[in-house]
This record gives C-alpha cells, structure tokens and sequence, in this order.
C-alpha cells in the first residue's frame, strides 16, 4: 500500500514557475493582492503582519468568489494562498503582463496529504479542485514561489527553480493574565487541539490521555474532533464529566476561542511521516494565544523556536505519561514551560523577517 501512495504522491503535480515567467527585470509593486480563502490560519501565521509593515501601500484582501474586475492590475504584486479558482486564474492569464509578479505560497506538502491515509475525502477533493488542477496552468505564470519551511522547499526545488522561504511571522502575544500563578482550584484543564488531518496524533494520545486522567482526577480533557475520531474519543475509558469532544470550528470562530478559553496543558504530538516533516512550528502561536504549558514531540519542526523551560519528549507513551505528571503536579513546571513558549514567539519573529521574498514595493525597497 504505502508503494502505491508512494507513486500517486510522485504523479501529483506541484507548483513550479517557469523561465518564461521569470524572464526581464519587473519594476517596484505598487500594490499587493492576496488571493486566499478566509480567514484561514495560513493567512494569520504568514502573512498579516507581513501586510501591516507595509505602511502605504495599498493591499487588497480576495476571497476565491470575489471578482476581480474591480481590481487595477497595473503594477499588482499578486500572492496566491493555497488556492485559486478558475474565473480568478483567467484574470490572471490575460493581465499577466501588467502585473509586477504572482507568488505561490504553500504551507503544506499538498500531494503528501492527498497521497496519504488521514485527511477525509471531501478535503482532499478540495485540494484537488482548487490546489492541485490549477497548476499546470499556474505554473507558467509564477514569478515567484515560497514556502513555508526548509524541508517543504526542498520537496520543490528542482534544477533552475528557486523556492524562497516565508517563514511564520506571528504578531506579538501579550502574556495572559497570570491564572497560574494565582491559582485557587485543583481543577486544571488539559487540551488537544487538532484537525482529522491528524488522525495518527489523535490515536498515539488516547490511551495516554486515558491514562493520565485516571491518575490525576483533577484533570479535565478537551479535545477538537469530529466523525470516526469523535467516536474513538467516546469509546476511550474516560469520565465524559471530565472530558469535552468539540467539533472543529471555523478559524475566525477558533481563534476567539482560544483567545478568550485559555488552558492549563497543551499536547502537541507531531509523529514522523511525509506530510508532518515539512509542518512548521506554528502550533506554539496557539498554544501561547491559550497561555498553555506545551508538551511537545521532539522533532525538526518543533526543534526549530525551542527554548530553556520547554518540554520536548520523544513520541512514546511512557514519556508522554512522564511529561503529563510533571506539569499535573508541579505549579512552578507549568509556568516554566508556559513562559517558555511564550518566549519562543518572540524567538520565530526574530528568526523571520517581515519581507515578502524576492518582491520590490514602490518606497519599500528596503523590505526587498
């Protein structure tokens, strides 16, 4: 089985800009359109901040229905996120010479996902319909081309083709209020916060978290899932008083959650896998915005921002049962490792930069 998702995830096309679109000198951008499906955590993590350094100049949000009639397409720097759909590309296609360039940009190894065994069928029609069949197309009007970590770059990169790295670029977190250290209660709550993408993550922790709630009865669980997952959930040897399976939420809708629910304990399992080695390691902006103590998998991706104070373990369940004590029984390791995570926002702000790669905008070339 895994030979033939090997050879369907070598027959996927991916994105790639051709050397007839990178041909002569372009001049400044005068303006900037994201095309993108919205809100979405890639648009968050990527590239807001990115847009609120660009001062003056003028940026244009589209979803993927809007039209673009409206749009002046004379020095447009356009940045496509994930997506595109068809009336949007023949926009493209036929205004291509006026624009100041068009980039791609991609967070995930797309034809890992659709070539694997976790993600639904109706997602990956979608990343079918509106990521992948594009390309071809696309491909020949790219003058750019970024993505979001080191190793997914690599999975792109071929001989004459550059792919730049657009690295997360959080905005800055204020510290929650200090809930930890004024505690009053035993009660403390403990998350898991996923998409079925995830499924394998999902899997490894319930016999952990089974484990771990029996041990520590002032624990309380929350896990996101939906479908078959949900149901596993159900099934695991666990008080429901104790635990809450919340079906996934738009992103709008997840971010004022977490902003406004923070929580004591964050898992974040990342095991090893095609699709999961080129994630990067934006799940700490989430764990940060909930004021959380995280543990995490010990891995690359998680490697990259790590700190003094974090908890970084290898994925089996004697050490995940180990980590859970730790911050279960110990007040002073919770805030440690909080206030670690913290810390290592302001660290991938550092290790990123604000400019968009490769792109000149009219009295920003500095940026470039």
């Amino acid at each position: 089985m895994q030979s033939l998702r090997d050879a369907i995830y070598g027959l996927i096309p991916k994105p790639r800009h051709s050397a007839t679109s990178l041909g002569g000198i372009r001049a400044p951008a005068k303006r900037l359109l994201i095309l993108s499906r919205y809100p979405n955590p890639s648009v968050s993590y990527y590239l807001d901040e990115r847009v609120r350094a660009l001062a003056d100049i003028p940026v244009i949000l589209k979803g993927l229905d809007d039209s673009l009639d409206d749009v002046d397409c004379q020095g447009l720097f356009v940045v496509i996120c994930r997506y595109i759909k068809g009336p949007q590309l023949r926009w493209l296609e036929h205004r291509q010479k006026s624009l100041a360039g068009i980039a791609y940009f991609i967070d995930d190894d797309i034809p890992a996902v659709i070539a694997g065994d976790e993600a639904s069928w109706p997602y990956k029609f979608r990343l079918l319909n509106f990521a992948i069949r594009p390309l071809p197309r696309l491909n020949r009007r790219l003058t750019h081309l970024w993505a979001s970590t080191e190793h997914l770059a690599d999975t792109l990169a071929n001989s004459g083709h550059k792919v730049d790295i657009l690295a997360p670029m959080p905005s800055r977190l204020a510290p929650r209020s200090a809930e930890i250290e004024d505690e009053t209660t035993a009660s403390l709550k403990m998350v898991y916060h996923a998409t079925g993408i995830h499924r394998r993550e999902h899997e490894f922790l319930m016999p952990i978290v089974s484990s771990a709630m029996d041990k520590h009865k002032n624990l309380h669980f929350e896990v996101f899932a939906d479908g078959s997952i949900a149901r596993r959930w159900r099934r695991q040897d666990i008080d429901p008083g104790r635990m809450t399976i919340r079906p996934q939420l738009p992103w709008s809708s997840y971010l004022a959650r977490t902003a406004d629910h923070g929580a004591d304990i964050a898992l974040a399992p990342l095991l090893a896998g095609r699709t999961n080695d080129s994630r990067a390691d934006t799940k700490r902006i989430d764990i940060s915005r909930m004021g959380a103590a995280a543990i995490f998998s010990r891995c690359a991706t998680f490697t990259r921002c790590a700190v003094a104070g974090e908890i970084h373990i290898g994925n089996t369940p004697e050490e995940w049962l180990m980590a859970i004590d730790q911050l279960a029984e110990g007040r002073d390791r919770r805030i440690a490792a909080r206030d670690a995570t913290l810390q290592s926002i302001e660290k991938m702000r550092q290790n990123a930069t604000l400019a968009f790669p490769g792109v000149r905008f009219v009295g920003l070339d500095d940026m470039a």
